[in-house]
Parts: structure tokens; C-alpha cells; sequence
């Protein structure tokens, strides 16, 4: 079967501007006779409304194919965005139905272990976060681990940037650590001198989803920025010790980096979280 490998391409509104959420976005760009998976259990109906008969049910992992982007559109969990005209298999019978675009995954990859298990991203929900002495709207994105198209775990998380951001999911197997399947990374960019360059990071032990952390870059003409974890694989001597190395510098007249600042923190994985060695 074939698996969409795609980055969600932001629009170019504040997130402000509800109406316009799926203005040139990935939402409204879905390529017609496209296959594309679906990001959560939905119903399928027989015209572009909610309140339209439901023709049959999806769950997370059904591959569906985009015949059509529809005018109409809807707003579920703070986000707002189109329906689709689409094919799906109904009872192993092909058939034409509509399905909100909110329901259709934006990111999908596999394990780099292990084709079986597909990891699928998308937006959960746009909400109101507390950043203490402000509050703003925030998009928070769900990942799915599936194991044999079987749901094994879930985990929601907030994104970087905003809809003009580009994110990107990869795994990277378990860069030597024994107890962990996948480390996961989804990356937000850009791309451009000043905006968000951040990486969530997230292990996958094969059973359940953890988050670790978000670790933000940032990189002008003249300094650099860079935080990021080195793991027991990238280590010259056999050890569980994984290193958060937080550097900082500026550029020689040839690009090369100066490092002004370079200071390692070294953690351990023990059952579900990073333990910082003392």
C-alpha cells in the first residue's frame, strides 16, 4: 500500500483570522485522486454537512482517495476547514461519500525499524493557552502509533509557530537505546532567518507514546543557537547516557561556526522519563 510521506504547508493569515484557517493550506490543496489516511475515527456522509446521513464509519489508519475539495466548510475543536468529496472501502465495496478535511492526517511515516508500525500526525484542536501574563491561540497537534494498522497508542502535543509554519515527522530508530523502539522527532520550520526552528522529540517503546521535550534553534547572519541530543549511538564508548548539548556562537569570515558557548547536560532513560545524571 502506498504511504503519503507530505508536510503540512501553513497558511499565510494570523491565527486570528478564524476564517481564513485553510487559505492556500494543506487543507485546501489535498490533491484530487490522491490516497491520504485518516487521522481519526469519522463518519463519512452523504453530502458535505454533519447533519447529512452518515453512509459509514473510518477509523484511524483507513486509507481513503480525495476526489474533490468542497466550498462548504466547518469549524470542529477551533479549527475550520473544508469538506471533501472522497472514495472509501464500505464493507469491501468501494463508494463516494464526504468527509471534513480535519479528519484527514497531514504527516505519515514508519518506523524506520519496522514497516508495520505507521505513525500518523495532525492537527487535534486550536485552543487558548496560558503563557502567564498573556493568553493566545495555540495549535496542538496528535500523533497516532499503529502497529499492523491497529491503534496502539496516541499522544497531543502543542505545535511550534503558527499555520504558516511547515512541520515534518520522522523516526529514527532507537539511536541505541535499549528500552525504546523509536525516537521520533517532528520538526517546525520557517525557514526563513528569525522564525520558528524547533523539534519535538518523542520516544515510542512499541506499546506506548512519551513525550520528551521541545528543543528551539535560532540562527541570524551572524550567531547561532542549537539545542539537540546527542544519543548512546552517536557516543564514542558503549553507554545509556544521552547528552542535551546546548551551544551557541557566531561565524569566521568563512561560515564556519565560533563556539562561544558549548555545555552538555547528560540524562538516562529509566522506564518513562529522561532522569538527569548528577
Amino acid at each position: 500500500m502506498k504511504i503519503v510521506f507530505f508536510i503540512i504547508i501553513i497558511i499565510q493569515t494570523s491565527l486570528h483570522a478564524q476564517e481564513d484557517y485553510t487559505f492556500n493550506s494543506l487543507y485546501r490543496s489535498l490533491e484530487e485522486g490522491q490516497s491520504f489516511y485518516v487521522l481519526k475515527p469519522s463518519r463519512v456522509h452523504a453530502a458535505p454537512f454533519a447533519t447529512a446521513a452518515v453512509l459509514g464509519t473510518l477509523s484511524t489508519g483507513a486509507v481513503i482517495q480525495v476526489e474533490e475539495r468542497m466550498d462548504e466548510m466547518v469549524k470542529i475543536n477551533g479549527f475550520r476547514t473544508n469538506w471533501y468529496r472522497i472514495v472509501f472501502d464500505h464493507n469491501g465495496r468501494l463508494e463516494e461519500g464526504y468527509l471534513w478535511g480535519g479528519s484527514i492526517a497531514v504527516g505519515a511515516f514508519v518506523a524506520k525499524d519496522n514497516s508495520n508500525t505507521l505513525f500518523l500526525y495532525g492537527i487535534d484542536h486550536i485552543g487558548i493557552v496560558n503563557r502567564g501574563n498573556y493568553t493566545e491561540e495555540s495549535i496542538h497537534l496528535i500523533l497516532y502509533a499503529l502497529d499492523n494498522y491497529q491503534v496502539k497508542d496516541s499522544i497531543v502535543f502543542e505545535a511550534m509557530g503558527t499555520l504558516y509554519t511547515q512541520t515534518q515527522g520522522k523516526a529514527l530508530g532507537n539511536k541505541g537505546i535499549k528500552t525504546i523502539k523509536e525516537v521520533i522527532e517532528v520538526a517546525f520550520s520557517d525557514g526563513y532567518c528569525g522564525g520558528v526552528a524547533a523539534t519535538v522529540t518523542i520516544f515510542w517503546d512499541g506499546n506506548s507514546l512519551f513525550y520528551i521535550s521541545l528543543l528551539s534553534n535560532g540562527f541570524s547572519n551572524e550567531t547561532f543557537s542549537n539545542r539537540f541530543y546527542i544519543y548512546p549511538d552517536e557516543q564514542a564508548l558503549p553507554t545509556q547516557t544521552i547528552i542535551l548539548r546546548n551551544e551557541a556562537g557566531t561565524f569566521d569570515v568563512d561560515r564556519r561556526p565560533v563556539y562561544t558557548r558549548q555545555v552538555d547536560k547528560q540524562y538516562i532513560w529509566t522506564k518513562n522519563k529522561l532522569t538527569v545524571i548528577p
